[in-house]
């Protein structure tokens, strides 16, 4: 299935792609090296999503579920 990450204020798309998963997606932005500032992930199932050393200043993560989810190098302020 497609899915489709957008800027929490603009609804812009920051990034897309038919992943299994939207943590399969978020953690293919990561490894593109795309940036995720202000990106709209509430209420997400990011279990186990590889975000290491991604930037997602602003996001919104209100209710996400990062259970097993690497963020560390992640850059997380506001």
């Amino acid at each position: 299935p497609l899915h489709v990450i957008k800027n929490h204020q603009t609804g812009a798309v920051l990034f897309e792609g038919r992943f299994d998963s939207l943590a399969d997606c978020v953690g293919a932005a990561a490894y593109d090296g795309v940036c995720l500032d202000r990106a709209d992930l509430r209420n997400a199932c990011l279990i186990n999503a590889g975000m290491d050393d991604i930037s997602l200043r602003g996001a919104r993560l209100d209710g996400a579920n990062l259970m097993g989810a690497n963020i560390s190098e992640a850059r997380l302020d506001g």
